[in-house]
């Protein structure tokens, strides 16, 4: 596959001619596959704190650096790359998490982030989280004063994304996003996710030259004053969810919303026929695999949801993250539920270099990179 080309690099963000891909929040590396297959990078360190999901990366990157716990990283000391990725914690913007905003506990990783973009500034960077980004607010002020411009009394709103966003042109990157959905590409789960891909613009207008701060009108006070869907949406089974590893607690009768689970619908509908989803499980069948059997039975003979079928829905290899030795069934659903689609993530990419006119050539037939070559599914593009 041809390397695409976006702005000018320095050689540290190359690798015998692929460039240097450092990803954060990796967990099973999903989303480190499809920029690999867009951009023909390699993966030359991890970050990924959680056990479980560590094991699946050593799995198949057995020879790339995870970095741990990204509070505890010294960037200084980090190899440079060419493009920066990760996932940042959804729990508190997803609409089945708390809603916090950016200052939650886990959401507001991105604040490591955004420092390890301005220590590294690889020319590229792409973000991916889940739709609540936009509309939950970001839990912090819009504007530096704490009384709002204008005539009215209302407060401006900003939003997760927003934050992002701006921190992103703070830190000198030109950012595009989209959300894109899983069965926008083919997959029997909507999964709505959001896409956002940014390049450095900083070096190509000023270059690396220290520049004077911009004047201000405080500047006469004296000085430091500064202080330095497609036609299948109402057939189309739940999406994956990182609770589908606790197996419930309550009777499926009695779950509702956000506590009703992935098991409850491959029990009640989880036939040779597939009931009402076996047009949309047909469709992801010729895009991937067969699907594998949608329950287990547990230690007691009784029904279970399969981990290999959650794995199957998301477009994964099989055997991804179910095959990896030392991984409980428990942590298995929490990783793949926690995980992207690759292909849905590759259409994402694809569109926003389009939109972005970054490259000068289309991005082909995905394939993932060496010792997982096959099929991703052919993408569609898409936006909401």
């Amino acid at each position: 596959m041809a390397a695409r080309s976006i702005g000018s690099y320095n050689t540290n963000g190359y690798s015998a001619g692929r460039m240097k891909l450092g990803s954060l929040f990796s967990g099973a590396g999903a989303l480190d596959l499809a920029v690999e297959t867009v951009f023909a990078a390699e993966a030359v360190w991890h970050c990924e704190n959680d056990p479980a999901a560590s094991k699946v990366l050593t799995h198949h990157w057995p020879d790339t650096p995870n970095l741990g716990d990204i509070a505890l990283i010294d960037w200084a000391t980090v190899e440079p790359v060419g493009i920066l990725c990760g996932g940042f914690p959804c729990t508190d913007v997803s609409a089945a998490g708390r809603r916090a905003g950016l200052h939650g506990t886990r959401s507001g990783l991105w604040t490591y982030f955004a420092d390890a973009i301005a220590a590294l500034r690889p020319p590229i960077v792409v973000i991916e989280n889940v739709r609540g980004l936009l509309s939950t607010h970001a839990g912090r002020p819009m504007e530096s004063d704490p009384v709002p411009m204008g005539d009215g009394g209302i407060v401006p709103v900003l939003r997760a994304a927003g934050a992002v966003l701006g921190d992103l042109a703070d830190l000198g990157y030109d950012a595009q996003w989209a959300t894109v959905a899983a069965a926008d590409i083919g997959a029997p789960h909507r999964r709505e996710r959001v896409f956002i891909l940014a390049t450095d613009t900083r070096g190509e207008r000023y270059g690396r030259l220290e520049l004077l701060p911009t004047p201000t009108g405080r500047d006469g006070r004296g000085a430091n004053q500064r202080g330095d869907e497609s036609c299948l949406h109402d057939a189309l089974l739940p999406t994956p969810t990182a609770s589908d590893s606790t197996g419930g607690g309550t009777h499926p009768d009695n779950r509702q919303g956000h506590s009703r689970q992935l098991i409850d619908y491959a029990l009640l509908d989880g036939s040779a026929r597939w009931g009402k989803y076996e047009a949309a499980i047909h469709r992801w069948e010729q895009l991937t695999r067969p699907a594998p059997p949608p329950t287990e039975p547990n230690t007691k003979g009784n029904p279970r949801l399969s981990a290999a079928f959650s794995e199957w829905m998301m477009g994964w290899p099989a055997g991804w993250v179910t095959n990896v030795p030392g991984i409980s069934r428990k942590d298995q659903l929490r990783i793949i539920g926690n995980g992207v689609v690759s292909a849905q993530a590759i259409a994402a990419l694809a569109w926003l270099i389009d939109v972005a006119d970054c490259g000068s050539k289309a991005v082909p037939h995905p394939k993932a990179p060496g010792d997982r070559r096959r099929p991703v599914g052919r993408v569609s593009r898409g936006m909401a």
